[in-house]
C-alpha cells in the first residue's frame, strides 16, 4: 500500500474468496478460481496489476484477464479469473505462495496535494500436485420437469422418461459423474411403492468443473401425481438423497403427437418401407446379374468346346 499524486481518493477495496487452494492436482490438471474484486465507490476507472509468487509455479499460473485490466468505472464488482496449468514434469509436492493483488487510479493529476490511495489485497495460494488419480464430486443442486407417460410401439412399450437435472462440481483430477441415480416412485399418499428405477451411464464431467448434467430415468407409470425419493451414488456411497414430486401428463400434453401408424411415426414407415424396398431391389439385381453371368460363361464353354472339335 502507498501514496500516489492523483485527483481521487478511492474507497476501500475487496476480493473474494482471499485464497486459491487445490489439493488434489495432477500433471496435466487444468484448474480455474473465480475471484470477486469489490470497491465500495465506482466513481472512475481503476487499474489492477496482478503479481504472482508462488515459488516453483509461477509459470504455470496466470490470470485470464491479464496482469494489467481496468476496473470500469460505474462497476462494484469484477470477476478476475486465476488458471492454473499443470505440466506434464512438475514435481508431486505442495506449492504455497500468494497472488497480490494492486489497485491505482487511472485519472491524471489535477494539481498538488491531492492524493489517492493504493490499495491492495494478497490472495493466498497453496497447490498440491499429487501423483495420485481422484475421483470425487459433489451434488449442488437438483432439478426435474414434468414429464409425459410412455406409449406403445408396436409390440413394445416406449416409457416416458424423467429427466433429473445435477449441477455437479467435479472436486477430483479426473473425469467424474454419479455412478448412480435411483428413484424409488411412491403413489401420491406416499403409501405405495409403484415403481423403482435406476441408471448408470451419465455425461462426465471435466476435472474441476462444475456443469449441469442430466439423468434419464424411463418410467411405465400413467399419467398421474407421485412423490420420487432419489439418491445419488459416488461408487457404494449415497452422496446426495432427498424426496421429489413427479407431474406425469397425458402424452401429447408437453408437445403434439407427429403422425403415427401403430406406434411409429409417419417418416418412419417411410424411410423404413424406402430402405427395404432399396435392399430387396438390390438382391434381385444382384441375382439376376449372376444369373446372367452363369448365361454368358455357359455360351463361352459351348463355343471353346465348339472350336476344339474343329
Amino acid at each position: 500500500m502507498g501514496l500516489l499524486n492523483a485527483n481521487v481518493v478511492f474507497a476501500g477495496f475487496g476480493i473474494t474468496p482471499p485464497y486459491v487452494v487445490n489439493s488434489n492436482l495432477t500433471r496435466g490438471s487444468h484448474f480455474e478460481k473465480e475471484i470477486l474484486l469489490t470497491r465500495g465507490d465506482p466513481v472512475e476507472d481503476l487499474r489492477i496489476e496482478v503479481s504472482i509468487d508462488v515459488p516453483g509455479a509461477n509459470d504455470w499460473i496466470s490470470i485470464a484477464q491479464g496482469n494489467s485490466f481496468i476496473m470500469p468505472k460505474g462497476e462494484q464488482k469484477t470477476p478476475m479469473t486465476v488458471l492454473v496449468d499443470v505440466p506434464k514434469n512438475a514435481e508431486f509436492k505442495n506449492y504455497p505462495g500468494y497472488i497480490r493483488v494492486t489497485t491505482y487510479p487511472t485519472g491524471p493529476s489535477k494539481g498538488e496535494g491531492q492524493i489517492a490511495i493504493v490499495l491492495g489485497a494478497r490472495i493466498d495460494v497453496n497447490l498440491e500436485v499429487k501423483d495420485i488419480k481422484i475421483f470425487d464430486f459433489t451434488v449442488r443442486k437438483i432439478n426435474t420437469y414434468d414429464l409425459e407417460e410412455g406409449h406403445q410401439v408396436l409390440w413394445w412399450f416406449s416409457p416416458g422418461k424423467i429427466k433429473f437435472e445435477m449441477s455437479i462440481e467435479n472436486v477430483g483430477n479426473i473425469k467424474a459423474a454419479p455412478t448412480k441415480v435411483r428413484f424409488d416412485i411412491y403413489d401420491s399418499q406416499e403409501k405405495n411403492l409403484l415403481e423403482t428405477v435406476e441408471v448408470k451411464k451419465m455425461e462426465k464431467v471435466e476435472p474441476f468443473e462444475i456443469k449441469t448434467i442430466t439423468a434419464e430415468l424411463p418410467t411405465k407409470l400413467s399419467a398421474g401425481s407421485y412423490w420420487a425419493t432419489f439418491q445419488i451414488f459416488k461408487n457404494d456411497e449415497v452422496v446426495n438423497e432427498g424426496k421429489i414430486h413427479l407431474s406425469i401428463l397425458p402424452r401429447g400434453t408437453l408437445k403434439p403427437i407427429p403422425k403415427e401408424w401403430y406406434g411409429l411415426e409417419v417418416w418412419i414407415w417411410i424411410v423404413t418401407i424406402g430402405a427395404i424396398l432399396a435392399l430387396v431391389g438390390l438382391v434381385v439385381w444382384l441375382w439376376h446379374k449372376k444369373k446372367l453371368a452363369r448365361t454368358v460363361l455357359a455360351k463361352l464353354v459351348k463355343v471353346k468346346k465348339f472350336f476344339q472339335k474343329t
